[in-house]
């Protein structure tokens, strides 16, 4: 059935965001009694693969609600990377083992960032550090495929000319979106530190474990019991084997010190404090069991940061402090700092709902007051904004979001020619969809 024209535009834009997010977020294991529900090649598309896919796209465009045309489309892309994979090891294209540790080792920092601690990311994917390094491993290896196979086609990149993009806002201009709201700011964000009175609360709690422990207290029994890291906690605490610079410098220091059965003192990271144990030990490798006391929370503790931000904000709208040269000084997002805290335009809908309704509320030129936040490391805090400009919103033109439209007509005609490369290569990959 030929699609619309409107439709088309739709299902290439669509098809770009779910081919990217197969390639970096792909299922990891096939479940036992799994339906298959597609052959290509020597690869199978499971119907769990078809559900993780789904549901990772509800949650990514906050939604509870997939049409029938928006499943199709997201089981055609998992086609198509099975497609192009298997046509990746038809043209033997080869990918050596430092490439993937190289791109492993990259994707497992990103994870361990987005999650926190590497025991936050155990507890996410329900399996210890070792394992998710094995299952990725493998997937990163077609993908690097994939993409080496996708490089020698389009080894040019794809260009569009001045006529180009005015010929496709001509005929696509009703099917884009329109631009939301837009805010361009810039922040200063500190990290909430942990007073002296929250410390001493945590070591009061780890240093009763501690005496238990000493006293023959199960320490399998207590982690369970009271760890705050609940992906080790349901296993009596353990962590599994791992290799030096896995853990953070402290607990590293720590558990390779110890012996085998013996237990550390207490020992403070930015996590919390923890008890280890050292259970085992082959080479480099070390198996431990360890209890985390994470450090409590007083509310009475955050007006500390807010104050400061709030004296920051008071120096620099009486002149006396550029909120450039504060963010360049006291600022602790290391990505922004440098530029004086830019962020650039943000779109309404990307702000949470407090953020936004304090930043409408504020005028052009003018600085919040500190609001809480979350780091770009997951870390708790606080920052101020200056809005530097505020844009209604508006339907796409040519003279205002030029460069905007151009992204647009790149990717519909890089995924026109990747539509057309997909049905060739088709021809010579067997396919056999079970649907």
């Amino acid at each position: 059935m030929r699609l619309r024209t409107k439709e088309r535009l739709k299902t290439l834009i669509t098809l770009t965001f779910l081919i990217t997010t197969f390639l970096s977020l792909n299922a990891y294991s096939q479940v036992e009694g799994d339906r298959i529900i597609a052959v290509v090649g020597n690869e199978i598309i499971t119907e769990s693969d078809f559900q993780y896919q789904v549901q990772l796209y509800a949650r990514q465009n906050r939604t509870t609600e997939i049409s029938p045309y928006i499943a199709q489309q997201i089981f055609q892309s998992m086609l198509t990377n099975k497609i192009m994979l298997a046509k990746a090891e038809q043209d033997s294209i080869m990918v050596s083992e430092d490439e993937v540790e190289k791109e492993l080792s990259s994707r497992m920092d990103n994870l361990v960032a987005q999650a926190g601690t590497p025991d936050r990311l155990e507890t996410v994917y329900g399996m210890p550090m070792a394992k998710i390094r094995n299952l990725l491993r493998d997937e990163l290896r077609k993908n690097i495929m994939v993409e080496k196979l996708k490089r020698e086609k389009f080894s040019g990149g794809v260009r569009v000319t001045d006529n180009d993009i005015k010929e496709f806002y001509t005929l696509y201009r009703d099917s884009l979106p329109d631009v939301s709201e837009e805010f361009e700011l810039a922040h200063i964000f500190l990290e909430r530190k942990v007073s002296e009175p929250e410390k001493a609360e945590a070591n009061r709690i780890a240093s009763e474990l501690l005496d238990s422990i000493k006293q023959g207290v199960d320490f399998s029994e207590l982690a369970t019991r009271y760890s705050a890291d609940s992906g080790s906690a349901r296993l009596g605490g353990d962590l599994g084997f791992a290799k030096k610079g896995t853990f953070v410098k402290p607990f590293e220091e720590a558990v390779y010190s110890l012996k085998i059965g013996e237990v550390s003192e207490i020992v403070e990271t930015e996590f919390g404090l923890h008890i280890i144990k050292l259970t085992d030990k082959d080479g480099e490798k070390v198996r431990a069991q360890h209890i985390l006391i994470p450090f409590p929370t007083f509310e009475s503790s955050d007006f500390e940061t807010i104050n400061f931000l709030d004296s920051l904000k008071s120096k620099i709208e009486m002149g006396d402090l550029k909120f450039e040269d504060a963010a360049a000084q006291y600022s602790q997002d290391n990505f922004t700092k440098n530029k004086g805290g830019y962020l650039g335009k943000i779109p309404l809908e990307q702000l949470d709902s407090n953020t936004a309704e304090i930043i409408k509320s504020n005028s052009k030129g003018s600085i919040t007051k500190p609001l809480r936040s979350v780091g770009r490391n997951m870390e708790y805090g606080y920052e101020i904004y200056k809005i530097i400009n505020v844009f209604p919103p508006h339907k796409l033109s040519l003279e205002q979001d030029y460069d905007r439209i151009r992204k647009f007509a790149e990717s519909y005609k890089e995924n026109k020619e990747l539509e057309n490369w997909i049905n060739e290569i088709r021809e010579s990959i067997f396919v056999d969809i079970k649907m």
